[in-house]
């Protein structure tokens, strides 16, 4: 089971993987935390442990924001995989939290991030 010590917010985005057995992969990004995102919809399996570098861009009052991050894969169960960030950087995690769990944002207000190419 996956466990993440912060919450996790429901994201409508497209993520990018890259790891060394594998060319670039995209899948859709389920949800996001600051430990953290799961994704759904890829079709290559990912053994629990690999190491990836996860690329995605989240949207903040209409600015995009672009993030390249080293991850774990700690979760891997119908379709759906969970990664854990590796030691990001004190920016990142800040830059992620305002997004996530600014209070002038509406909780229950989808998070965006950039569509996956057909």
């Amino acid at each position: 089971m996956e466990h993440r010590w912060s919450n996790r917010k429901s994201i409508q985005g497209c993520v990018a993987i890259t790891s060394s057995p594998w060319d670039k992969l995209q899948a859709s990004i389920s949800d996001i935390s600051l430990g953290g995102l799961a994704i759904t919809g890829l079709r290559q399996h990912i053994p629990i442990n690999s190491v990836v570098t996860l690329s995605f861009a989240l949207e903040r009052d209409g600015c995009v924001n672009y993030y390249r991050l080293l991850a774990q894969v700690v979760y891997c169960e119908n379709a759906r995989i969970g990664f854990l960030f590796i030691e990001p950087e004190g920016d990142t995690i800040h830059e992620l939290r305002d997004i996530l769990y600014s209070p002038t944002r509406n909780m229950s207000a989808p998070i965006h991030g950039q569509p996956c190419a057909v």
